[in-house]
C-alpha cells in the first residue's frame, strides 16, 4: 500500500500532465491553426459558434437552412455566448477542447486508484491520454462530442463508485455535447439495470422504484434521440448532408436523413449483423482492443455503451470512419478505458482468488508494462511529437506554408460582412460572417462577393501579392 506522500506525488504528478497536456495542445491547435492548416470543420463550427452568438442560425458552407439540420450540441451554447461578449472564438474554441481532453486523466486516475489502487491510477491516467483517437481528436479542429470525453468516462467513474446522482450530472453534460450520446447513455443505463449490483459499488437496485426510475430514464433518453432524429432534423436537413456521405445506399436505398436509416435498418435488420462480419469492421475492432491489451473484454458489460457509436461507424461508407485516428471513434474511447481499467480489476481479482496476490509493487509494474501496447499505438496512430511513424502528426502542420504571407495580407482586406470563397486552411479564418463557401467540395454555384485565392506568380516571396479573386489586393 502506498504511503500518503506516495499519493500526494501521485497526484501532483497528474496535475502536472494534465497541464502539460492542456498547454502543448493550446500551442498546437493554435499553431495548426495561424498557419493554414485547419479543415472544414473548423470552419463549420466557427461559423455555427459565430451565428449562435450574432444571431445567424443558417450554415450556408453546407447549404443547411439551420443549426439543427446536422446535430443537435447544447453545448456549444455557453461558448456562443461567451463570444458575444467578447472572447475571441478561435482560442476559446481550441483551449476547451485541450482542456476538456487534458481533463479526461482525472476520471481515468480516480476509476484506478479506487478499483487497482494507487500504484496504478497514475498509469491508467497516462493511458487514458496516450490512446491514439485522444490526442487526434483533440489536434484536428474542434468537435462538441470530443468535449464529452471527460464527461462520459466521470459518469462511469461515479456509476461505479455509486453515486448514481453525481453520474446523471455527468451524463446530462455529455448528453449536451452531441444527439446519439443519448443512445450510448441508454445502454449505459439499461447495463447498470442488468449487471449494476454484481460491481459491488453501485446503485442498490433491488427496490421497484429504482428499476422504474432507471426504466423511465432509458425510454426518455430513446424518445430524445427520436425526436431529434425524426421530427426536428428532417425539416433542416442541407442538400448534400452528412447522410448522403455515409450511409448512401444502405439496404439498397438512399438515405436522407436518420429516419431513412431507422426505416432501414427496420425494414432489413439483419444488415447490421451482416456489416459485423465484415473484414475492415473485425480489423476496426481489432485496432480499438489491442492498445488497451484487450482487457475490455473481461469488462463487456461497460462497453454497452459504445455500441451505438459502433454501429453508426459499422453503417458508415466514408473513407475511413473505421480508423482509430478518426474523429468519429471519439465518443467509444471513455468506455474502452473504463473497461479496460475494470478488465484489469477482473484480472487481478481472479489472479488474487487463485493465491497468486498482487503486491503493490508488482502491480505498479504491471501497469506500467500495460502502457506499452498503448505507448506503441500512440506512436503509430497518435497525433502529438510522440507520433513518430504516425500520418497524423506531421511538423509542417504548424508551420506557415509559401503562401502563408500572401493569405494573412489578403485576409485582413476582406470586409467584415462580406461573402467569401476560399478553400479550407484560409476559409477558417474567415467563418465568422454570414456566408462562406470552399468550392468545389462546399458550392451552391451562387457568387459570392469575394474569391480569395493566393497569386503564387513571382518566384520572389517578398514580390508576391495577395488576390481576391482575379483582382490584386492593394496591401495597406
Amino acid at each position: 500500500m502506498l504511503l500518503a506522500k506516495d499519493i500526494d506525488r501521485n497526484k501532483s504528478f497528474l496535475f502536472v500532465i494534465i497541464t502539460i497536456y492542456f498547454l502543448l495542445y493550446s500551442l498546437l491547435c493554435g499553431l495548426r491553426f495561424t498557419t493554414f492548416h485547419a479543415q472544414i470543420d473548423m470552419s463549420y463550427y466557427l461559423r455555427l459558434c459565430w451565428g449562435l452568438a450574432h444571431k445567424y442560425y443558417d450554415l450556408p458552407l453546407v447549404q443547411s437552412p439551420h443549426i439543427l439540420g446536422l446535430h443537435l450540441e447544447p453545448i456549444l451554447l455557453p461558448l456562443a455566448l461567451l463570444n458575444r461578449l467578447g472572447v475571441p472564438l478561435v482560442p476559446l474554441l481550441l483551449g476547451a477542447q485541450a482542456a476538456a481532453v487534458a481533463l479526461l486523466a482525472w476520471p481515468a486516475y480516480r476509476l484506478a486508484q479506487r478499483r487497482l489502487g494507487d500504484s496504478a491510477a497514475l498509469p491508467a491516467a497516462l493511458l487514458a491520454l496516450l490512446y491514439p483517437t485522444v490526442s487526434v481528436a483533440t489536434l484536428h479542429d474542434f468537435h462538441p462530442v470530443t468535449l464529452a470525453l471527460p464527461l462520459l468516462l466521470a459518469m462511469l467513474d461515479a456509476l461505479d463508485a455509486g453515486q448514481p446522482r453525481r453520474a446523471f450530472l455527468w451524463g446530462a453534460l455529455a448528453l449536451c455535447c452531441r444527439e446519439d450520446i443519448a443512445l450510448q447513455l441508454a445502454l449505459t443505463t439499461a447495463g447498470v439495470l442488468l449487471f449494476g449490483g454484481r460491481q459491488g459499488k453501485t446503485a442498490n437496485l433491488h427496490s421497484k422504484k429504482t428499476k422504474i426510475a432507471l426504466l423511465l430514464l432509458i425510454a426518455s433518453l430513446v424518445l430524445y434521440f427520436l425526436i431529434y432524429i425524426v421530427i426536428i432534423q428532417p425539416r433542416y436537413l442541407p442538400k448534400f448532408g452528412s447522410y448522403g456521405l455515409h450511409f448512401a445506399n444502405t439496404g439498397g436505398q438512399p438515405i436522407r436523413s436518420g429516419k431513412d436509416m431507422l426505416l432501414a435498418l427496420l425494414r432489413n435488420p439483419q444488415l447490421l449483423l451482416g456489416l459485423l462480419f465484415s473484414g475492415d469492421r473485425l480489423g476496426y475492432i481489432w485496432q480499438l482492443l489491442w492498445p488497451v491489451a484487450l482487457l475490455p473484454l473481461l469488462a463487456p458489460q461497460v462497453l454497452l455503451g459504445a455500441l451505438p457509436v459502433l454501429a453508426i461507424n459499422f453503417l458508415s461508407s466514408f473513407p475511413r470512419v473505421r480508423s482509430i485516428e478518426s474523429h468519429y471513434t471519439t465518443a467509444l474511447v471513455p468506455f474502452l478505458i473504463a473497461a479496460s481499467i475494470l478488465g484489469a480489476a477482473r484480472l487481478k481479482q481472479w489472479l488474487s482468488v487463485r493465491g497468486q496476490h498482487v503486491a503493490a509493487r508488482q502491480l505498479r509494474w504491471i501497469s506500467v508494462g500495460a502502457l506499452l501496447p498503448v505507448a506503441l499505438a500512440h506512436i503509430l496512430h497518435g497525433g502529438s511529437p510522440l507520433a513518430l511513424r504516425s500520418e497524423r502528426f506531421v511538423w509542417s502542420h504548424f508551420r506557415d506554408g509559401a503562401d502563408a504571407a500572401i493569405l494573412r495580407a489578403a485576409i485582413a482586406l476582406v470586409p467584415p460582412l462580406a461573402s467569401v470563397a476560399a478553400r479550407p486552411g484560409a476559409l477558417a479564418h474567415l467563418a465568422q460572417r454570414p456566408r462562406t463557401q470552399s468550392p468545389p467540395e462546399y458550392d451552391d454555384g451562387l457568387p459570392v462577393d469575394l474569391v480569395l485565392t493566393p497569386d503564387a506568380q513571382p518566384a520572389d516571396p517578398a514580390l508576391r501579392r495577395p488576390r481576391i479573386g482575379n483582382t490584386p489586393v492593394q496591401q495597406h
